[in-house]
């Protein structure tokens, strides 16, 4: 036998494929190691085994090519991982300091980028890499659960900003370099992006929910319709003349309600991403640098200055607007770890300019060297502001992750519709559980997870996702409630025969005893017929107090979502007047308020007909559920559905301790706060 040493570079697939993950397996244990962020420590392992290293392997063909759809994932994942509901919560500050940090950078960048020799087109391109930035500190104020603070929601909202100004001055800069920024290019470049964003924008959510809830409905074809979605967009976008990424990033953010964070898409993207595609880009980011060429002075000189544009912009940014806007100084420096680190959007930037000509080699190893250090200075600024933050709860949407608890196969799937609407509206997901005793014999575990394959089946064919838990517990009451508590669901839904067993029971022993044990807005819900043609919202006085304003919000918000995706018309009835209530009617559908002062039950037997959905918000205590909700659900015609809408979410354990529990058994208690 004979044996051949393989040549360098390698060019055999087995070869090229054992190097790259060799070198993605080993980069996250020389950042343990180093205390580096792992970004940096690929793109270090990329030099290793690059062309300038090792020579292991060569930035072409194969490499190139999948550091090219690496690149494309990258802006993608950063698109689809934002936090749209943030960015609205805050958005002025997010805008005003989405703008500081652009302009600063952008004009400190091009005016050291001209006084280093660049030509205006190279120095334009430059500054925006300074001018973007990318969310590589964000997982340190996850650990120190600091991220609901203002100052960090603030800094990620202006990423939105940031990296879609700088991606669009990237692409103007590359078409005026190629000569291709004729007014012929304006007067078609402007009307096909702004008809291919909206078709992405408006298009794309409803074919994503169209699919799921038909033929996607399986989970590997959903991961197959992003991947097909991330790069049709950015095809369309590079056809048109602007900026692959671009694309991706706007097909991310496309997609942002429809791949809600927790669920099983969501992780696989995640997987895959971080894996392979994107350690790939930036393996091959890492090929491009050269260590005698990052020697020469000239190139040490750019890439410092460089540097202090980078970090001396960014610092002005973030004191500016966080002066501005009242922020302390622990906040300031919050915003500056979070906004100061170049990556993505940067190595997107000097990979173009390389490839159309615009930078040379010498000026791509000056801004990797800037990527280093901003990238270095960030985790340690990090690591210093951000259990320093304050911690504020905020204000999580009730769809973000519905829990249903599920055990009869008849009504399983009408819930789970139910929750799907809510999980959607919040791009949120859905969790049904199964509670089996503790002792159960095999027969049981195997129909619940008969049942567990349907409820999902449900949950996908509506287009939501979802992830389901089989819990062995002592009681439904407490494995609904740990499940709650583990799973960190922001809304229940529970089911409602229409009756009870005993006289002294409200909803049944074991829903009594779940809304005395979990502290979240939860919905009760009545089967109904099956088409509703109006929702009926009853509200009674209780409800317009200080206490009973939480679940009238909540009422309100659940009859908004289901109006709108339902496509019904909303009718609100109160026996008294109230400011608050008046407000939110006209701010959700513009309409007003029918007073009537008769009572509640006979009210509903003289308005309520059998096609209605009827919404009755309640306090969450055992006298008005039982004086105002359980009466007015019984005096409801029996095809009608109804949904009790409780807020349970009691921030006083006290008070928590004054719910139903007179209705629990001596077999049961609610678990201390």
């Amino acid at each position: 036998m004979s044996f051949s040493i393989p040549a360098l570079p390698f060019d055999d697939a087995g070869l090229i494929f054992a190097v790259l993950t060799a070198a993605i397996l080993l980069a996250p244990l020389l950042a343990r190691l180093t205390r580096l962020p792992e970004i940096v420590t690929l793109v270090l392992m990329g030099f290793v085994i690059g062309p300038a290293g090792l020579g292991l392997l060569e930035r072409q063909g194969l490499i190139a090519t999948l550091g090219g759809a690496g690149l494309l994932y990258l802006m993608f994942v950063a698109g689809l991982e934002l936090d749209l509901d943030d960015f609205i919560e805050h958005r002025r500050h997010s805008i005003g300091f989405g703008m500081a940090t652009f302009l600063i950078p952008m004009a400190m960048g091009t005016g050291v980028a001209l006084a280093l020799g660049f030509e205006l087109l190279a120095s334009l391109l430059l500054a925006s890499c300074w001018a973007s930035h990318t969310l590589i500190t964000y997982p340190v104020f996850q650990r120190v659960g600091t991220v609901n603070n203002r100052a960090v929601a603030t800094s990620v909202g202006a990423t939105i900003i940031t990296d879609t100004l700088a991606l669009l001055v990237l692409a103007v800069v590359a078409r005026a370099f190629q000569d291709a920024l004729t007014p012929l290019f304006w007067f078609t470049l402007l009307p096909s992006m702004a008809v291919l964003s909206a078709a992405a924008v408006f298009g794309l959510p409803k074919l994503a929910r169209w699919f799921f809830a038909g033929a996607g409905q399986q989970r590997g074809l959903r991961f197959l319709f992003v991947l097909t979605a991330l790069f049709v967009i950015a095809s369309l976008f590079d056809l048109i003349g602007v900026e692959a990424i671009v694309g991706a990033f706007l097909a991310g953010l496309a997609l942002n309600r429809s791949v809600p964070n927790g669920g099983l898409l969501m992780e696989r993207i995640d997987f895959v991403g971080a894996t392979i595609f994107i350690p790939i880009f930036l393996l091959a980011t890492g090929m491009l640098v050269d260590l005698q060429v990052l020697a020469d002075p000239r190139t040490l000189l750019v890439g410092a200055s460089f540097a202090a544009v980078a970090i001396v912009a960014k610092l002005a940014a973030a004191m500016l607007a966080g002066r501005s806007f009242g922020y302390s100084r622990d906040e300031i420096g919050a915003m500056f770890a979070l906004s100061s680190a170049q990556a993505a959007a940067t190595l997107a930037a000097i990979i173009v300019g390389l490839e159309v000509g615009l930078i040379d080699q010498d000026t791509v190893n000056a801004v990797v060297l800037v990527i280093l250090v901003t990238c270095v200075l960030a985790s340690v600024t990090a690591g210093r502001y951000a259990s320093r933050l304050p911690r504020s709860e905020g204000q999580r949407d009730v769809g973000e992750l519905v829990v249903v608890p599920v055990a009869n196969p008849v009504t399983a799937p009408r819930l789970m519709r139910l929750a799907s609407l809510f999980a959607q509206a919040d791009g949120g997901l859905v969790v049904p559980v199964q509670v089996v005793l503790n002792g159960a014999d095999r027969d049981a575990l195997d129909r619940a997870r008969e049942l567990d394959l349907e409820v999902l089946a449900v949950a996908q064919s509506a287009g939501s996702e979802a992830r389901s838990v089989l819990r062995i517990d002592t009681s439904p009451e407490l494995g609904i409630a740990h499940t709650v508590l583990e799973q960190q669901g922001s809304m229940l839904v529970l089911g409602w025969k229409g009756r009870t067993g005993a006289r002294d029971a409200l909803f049944g022993g074991i829903t009594d005893r779940v809304l005395s044990t979990t502290f979240v807005p939860t919905i009760i819900s009545r089967e109904g017929a099956p088409d509703h043609q109006r929702i009926l919202m009853v509200v009674d006085e209780t409800v317009l107090t200080p206490g009973g304003l939480p679940s009238l919000r909540f009422a309100v918000h659940a009859a908004k979502v289901l109006s709108e995706k339902l496509g019904l018309a909303v009718e609100v009835v109160s026996n008294a007047e109230d400011g608050d209530l008046t407000a939110m009617v006209r701010s959700a559908w513009g309409a007003e308020v029918t007073i009537d002062a008769r009572r509640r039950s006979i009210l509903v037997k003289n308005l309520a007909r059998p096609t209605d959905l009827i919404i009755i918000p309640s306090v969450a205590d055992e006298p008005n559920l039982r004086a105002v909700a359980t009466r007015v659900m019984r005096a409801a015609p029996g095809e009608a559905g109804v949904l009790v809408c409780v807020d349970n979410s009691l921030a006083d354990p006290r008070q928590r301790r004054n719910l139903i529990t007179p209705l629990l058994g001596s077999g049961s208690r609610p678990p201390a706060p």
